[in-house]
């Protein structure tokens, strides 16, 4: 099937109904296995994995856009495992469809977690922004190791504001986090179902 890989995607302009968000990918991910592991379900129309503007590095994860909309139903419900290592998938969201309502962000997406941060060491960094009041580092099911990212929500959307306004590298005693996504959750209700989705996430 045909597809069209981004060299160099533009951040911030929003999502298409098919795109989807894939985070966790092994290091060793190529856009080549990426692609065609997910064009099995559909038609790709754009593909890209992330990497670090400095150093050229892939920063484990990226995004699949399909052509079909209705085929992000079927990928979201299944487990997907790339090069030995389970992903993780979400949808995004069309930035300005009618029937969203914006929420200021109180959660961020963490990626780049050195395999021996914890969780308390993961809150006790990110209380020194604000206070915390969930966090979660993301592990393997049946290894229970760390794959490298997680999700801290603060109680207060300002200290948010405030770590974008900083950009989205942060040196987490003495090593440098890959990078810190900061999502935007947006709610889509519909007749037979209630989103709690990721959009906007640089």
């Amino acid at each position: 099937m045909a597809s069209r890989k981004t060299d160099n995607p533009q951040y911030g302009d929003g999502a298409s109904p098919g795109k989807i968000f894939i985070g966790g990918l092994a290091k060793d991910t190529t856009l080549e296995t990426f692609v065609k592991y997910f064009e099995r379900y559909g038609e790709i129309t754009d593909s890209v994995i992330m990497k670090d503007r400095q150093t050229g590095r892939p920063r484990g994860f990226g995004f699949i856009t399909y052509a079909d909309p209705s085929v992000v139903d079927q990928v979201i419900q299944e487990n997907h495992i790339i090069n030995d290592k389970q992903v993780e998938i979400k949808r995004t969201i069309p930035k300005g469809a009618s029937h969203t309502s914006d929420f200021k962000t109180k959660k961020i997406f963490v990626g780049g977690i050195p395999a021996a941060v914890s969780e308390d060491e993961l809150k006790n960094f990110f209380s020194k922004h604000g206070n915390v009041v969930e966090h979660e580092i993301i592990r393997d099911h049946a290894t229970k190791r760390s794959r490298g990212f997680g999700f801290v929500v603060f109680d207060n959307d300002k200290v948010v504001d405030t770590l974008l306004a900083d950009g989205n590298m942060i040196d987490m005693d003495g090593t440098q986090v890959s990078f810190v996504c900061f999502f935007r959750v947006v709610k889509i209700e519909t007749s037979n179902t209630d989103f709690r989705e990721v959009a906007n996430c640089f």
